[in-house]
């Protein structure tokens, strides 16, 4: 009676487990790969409409062109390594070296960054637009767009310059071999890496929060 139990028991966690593994595979490798393949031509084709003649005089439509530009930004670092991590178990921005690491891991950030703030920023545009009769002229809305992105970009910069020069721990796993990993670790010895993994979880939720 228990060794049926049993083996009833073993069946079943093995059924379990074989459609978690079937589930994780359609979403990490189809769904991801769709998302990336359909995100990246569908916000192409955004940017392009967006950038013609009749449509890139107003600030709105540039600064959307330039939405669409960093959210297949954010469909190539932090979408594809989700999708490498989690699907394929391929950890890319463990690969190389620490400044592979935190290279990847800091841009992934700013470009994350900059398309939130960016919809904050267009929102902002289109109140102050309702509210003026007067139109600026082509030249301008130029030039606010890009003083716009060169501020936000160097205040991003500042806030996720952390990824930069801290993200990445060396950890020893099974038989003394030693592994990259790309995140901040609450076991390291850097009291730093410590600091930031306990408290990055909070930051990128205020930011959410923000946004």
């Amino acid at each position: 009676m228990n060794n049926s139990t049993s083996f009833d028991y073993s069946s079943s966690s093995s059924e379990e487990w074989a459609s978690l593994l079937l589930i994780n595979r359609i979403v990490y490798r189809g769904y991801f790969l769709f998302l990336i393949m359909a995100g990246t031509c569908g916000n192409l084709l955004t940017a392009i409409t967006l950038l013609r003649a009749k449509l890139r005089k107003y600030t709105t439509c540039q600064f959307m062109a330039v939405c669409a530009l960093l959210n297949i930004g954010v469909l190539l670092t932090n979408t594809l390594n989700m999708m490498l991590t989690q699907g394929y178990d391929i950890h890319l921005r463990s690969q190389f070296d620490f400044a592979w690491c935190r290279i990847n891991a800091f841009v992934a950030q700013w470009i994350r960054g900059m398309a939130s703030w960016i919809l904050v920023i267009v929102a902002f545009d289109r109140f102050q637009q309702s509210k003026t009769v007067r139109r600026t002229t082509r030249n301008n809305n130029k030039h606010t767009v890009l003083y716009t992105m060169i501020i936000t970009g160097f205040i991003l910069l500042l806030l996720n310059l952390h990824y930069l020069v801290f993200t990445g721990n060396k950890v020893v796993l099974a038989e003394n071999t030693t592994f990259l990993a790309c995140i901040f670790d609450k076991h390291s010895e850097n009291s730093i890496q410590r600091f930031f993994a306990s408290t990055n979880t909070w930051y990128e939720l205020v930011t959410y929060i923000i946004v």
